[in-house]
């Protein structure tokens, strides 16, 4: 028994070497037609009232592994104070085989930038601020495989590895 196991793995990696393994490459353009399907959003959260719109996907040079989401905001304290600025948030690339789908992962405030704010309010909003952002961008689908592309759909069996590099989403499928 233990040498038909041994002659098949042997058998497998002689088979693997001929199958071709590729890369698929995805830049930013793909990725922002899925979020911003999302954008806008608005969102109470006890008394600020929170507009998040413009998203643009950024995938920093000299990154690994990350991606990046800019938004505009707005914050208001309706009748009081109403404050504009920017946000950036990046997060790791989570993929759900059963779906072929891809999702931030453990996304973190990096930038946070609102003029017109007074400073007792600063740490509240920006953490509402995360707060809102980290649970909308952990449920966007970023990329889904495309069950009606053949190589998409050989690439959702055939996963290698998800890295994000050189500015692109890089899937990488083999055995």
């Amino acid at each position: 028994m233990k040498k038909i196991k041994g002659l098949l793995k042997q058998a497998w990696k002689t088979i693997a070497n001929f199958i071709p393994s590729y890369t698929l490459k995805f830049g930013p353009e793909v990725l922002q037609k899925r979020i911003t399907s999302v954008f806008p959003l608005k969102v109470k959260k006890f008394i600020f009232v929170f507009k998040v719109f413009d998203p643009v996907v950024v995938i920093p040079p000299e990154t690994v592994d990350r991606i990046g989401v800019e938004v505009s905001l707005q914050v208001k304290i309706p009748g009081l104070l109403k404050a504009q600025g920017r946000g950036l948030v990046h997060g790791e690339i989570d993929y759900l085989g059963s779906s072929g789908e891809f999702f931030f992962f453990d996304p973190e405030l990096q930038n946070f930038d609102v003029k017109g704010l007074p400073k007792r309010y600063q740490e509240e909003v920006r953490g509402l601020f995360e707060s809102i952002m980290k649970s909308t961008l952990s449920d966007i689908s970023i990329f889904k495989f495309d069950e009606e592309d053949r190589k998409q759909k050989f690439a959702k069996r055939m996963l290698k590895s998800v890295k994000v590099e050189d500015e692109r989403l890089k899937i990488e499928v083999g055995v």
